[in-house]
């Protein structure tokens, strides 16, 4: 099967349906939750890891938000924030938050249309600029914003703007946030964060992650483990330690040997991810154990490539295979596009195109290899196409 370029526009708009452009869809306006609805994580200050000062809200005539304070004004201050996960709620992924001043409750922390932090009246679901993915390691907070797609940084003049393309590598001080506990938040009510001597879940069994793999976790007191498997082959562990409702744990990639950081919480018989390093999936829910598995990995065994691929110049795609034919949606700090191909043993040939509502407006051929099945790396192309190899 050949692709000319005659059927590029026909190939392009039916990779929309191939590549998952539905989970880039907003929640539909029937299901709101407020975001005072989600779980109360508690009160904090945020302190910026570029200058020490804490985050203030509520700056100026525009209510601006910056790292401009050399202390915290109290409980219930400019520098306090009631910080709530609304992960799960409406399709939002785990460790998406939203920020409540807890000087003026009926703001929260929003992005502006000029890209700045500022306090705006009220929050839901659909309020994408007032929600941020959260990514978090031990105490220190990167926030991205729901909106844009863009790291929120502290730029010269100490103000926040959600207007950073990437936060990946070695992250700047300028895009970091010390978390400090101040207290609670503001009540203590169903939405708050559970005491850590809550009773023990259950998490000894088989667990399906939201985008790919099965995992068998086992539990021992508070040490936990996962084993994850593709296609009846283990392909990474994840090992940890429980404190309460929340496991701080580490993985390993069995083929690559890539690893990294990953904070769970345990909400019933579930787990969410609301920390750690960039992965496959948000959430693992219970499921019943795979018909036949291997005990050792199969490091060449790339038959499928779906999934959510990360590129190394910035940007994710949602890759979806179907028989031979290969699609991808992709989008990053300025570009959203779409590919169509076709694969032939590892190799996958088709044309790729910026859409519509990308800044960018490029188009091209694209030709790239598949390797061991983690990793696409680009062989030719034509166009302005930002990234040599994928990974997932």
């Amino acid at each position: 099967m050949q692709f000319s370029k005659a059927a590029l526009a026909l190939s392009l708009t039916a990779a929309a349906g191939l590549s998952g452009f539905t989970a880039l869809s907003p929640a539909p306006a029937e299901a709101l939750t407020r975001c005072s609805g989600g779980t109360l994580l508690g009160r904090y200050a945020l302190k910026s890891n570029l200058n020490n000062k804490y985050i203030r809200a509520g700056i100026g005539a525009d209510s601006a938000v910056g790292a401009t304070s050399s202390r915290i004004g109290g409980n219930k201050s400019w520098e306090t924030f009631d910080i709530y996960d609304l992960g799960n709620r409406n399709g939002l992924n785990g460790g998406t938050y939203a920020l409540r001043s807890t000087q003026d409750p009926n703001r929260w922390v929003s992005v502006a249309n000029n890209k700045a932090l500022k306090l705006k009246r009220g929050c839901n679901t659909n309020s994408r600029n007032r929600l941020f993915v959260a990514n978090k390691v031990g105490n220190t907070l990167q926030l991205q914003s729901l909106s844009n797609r863009q790291w929120v940084i502290q730029r010269s003049n100490n103000m926040l703007h959600a207007n950073a393309s990437t936060a990946g590598g070695n992250v700047p001080k300028a895009l970091q946030y010390r978390m400090i506990r101040v207290s609670a938040g503001s009540g203590s009510g169903s939405n708050s964060t559970p005491p850590s001597n809550q009773q023990q879940v259950n998490l000894n069994g088989w667990l399906k992650g939201n985008n790919k793999g099965v995992y068998s976790a086992q539990r021992s007191g508070n040490n936990f483990q996962m084993k994850g498997f593709l296609n009846g082959k283990p392909f990474n562990l994840i090992t940890g330690t429980i404190q309460g409702n929340i496991i701080n744990a580490s993985w390993k990639n069995y083929c690559n040997n890539s690893t990294g950081s990953l904070k769970l919480r345990i909400e019933r018989n579930r787990l969410v991810k609301v920390g750690g390093n960039p992965g496959f999936n948000t959430s693992w829910t219970p499921t019943q154990k795979p018909a036949s598995i291997s005990s050792r990995p199969d490091c060449n065994d790339a038959r499928n490539l779906n999934g959510t691929w990360r590129g190394n110049n910035g940007g994710t795609y949602v890759v979806r295979q179907t028989g031979s034919i290969v699609s991808w949606s992709g989008r990053g700090g300025n570009f959203k596009n779409i590919f169509i191909g076709q694969r032939q043993g590892n190799t996958v040939s088709g044309f790729w195109q910026d859409t519509a509502s990308s800044q960018t407006q490029n188009s091209g051929r694209l030709t790239f290899k598949v390797v061991n099945g983690s990793k696409l790396v680009r062989m030719s192309h034509t166009g302005s196409l930002g990234n040599s190899s994928w990974s997932r």
